[in-house]
This record gives structure tokens, C-alpha cells and sequence, in this order.
């Protein structure tokens, strides 16, 4: 089950849309690829992000985060139990 954690994420296009998913390195761009997701992401995107990233990365990035979209800020407090101005 450990070659499935990290194999790279299957993403739909509809976050990206203006990006060649074979080509994005998922690593070197963690934080544009996991807020992307989580601001125009479907359910499953958002699934295999927590999947390859774990939660804590995926927080960091929300937290750290210079500007969310509305819907990246709604998903992160209630899906990671973050407090009111943390995101």
C-alpha cells in the first residue's frame, strides 16, 4: 500500500486547466497544487491531495497561504478544524 501513498496524484483538468499535469512536478510545486485544489478542485481532487500531501502539508499550505479564494478558505476551516483567522 506504500507505492499507492506516493504515486502522483490523479487530478481532474478543471483545476488546471492552463497546466500539462504530466509535466507539473507535484513536489517542487506542492503549495500551487494544493491551493488550486482546494479553490477549484472537485471532491476527489481535494481526496488525493490530503492522499499525496497528508494533512499537515495540505494545512501548512492553507495556512501559510498568502491569498485564498472564498471557497479554498471555506473548505479549509471546517475540513481541517482551523480556527477563525488561521486561514
Amino acid at each position: 500500500m506504500e507505492g499507492f501513498k506516493n504515486s502522483k496524484p490523479v487530478l481532474s483538468q478543471r483545476s488546471f486547466w492552463d497546466t500539462d499535469l504530466h509535466k507539473l512536478d507535484f513536489d517542487r510545486y506542492a503549495s500551487f497544487t494544493i491551493i488550486r485544489v482546494l479553490e477549484r478542485g472537485t471532491d476527489q481532487d481535494i481526496d488525493e491531495i490530503i492522499r499525496y500531501y497528508g494533512a499537515d502539508k495540505v494545512i501548512t499550505a492553507i495556512t501559510s497561504a498568502k491569498r485564498l479564494l472564498p471557497r479554498a478558505q471555506l473548505l479549509g476551516k471546517p475540513c481541517f478544524h482551523l480556527l477563525k483567522g488561521s486561514v
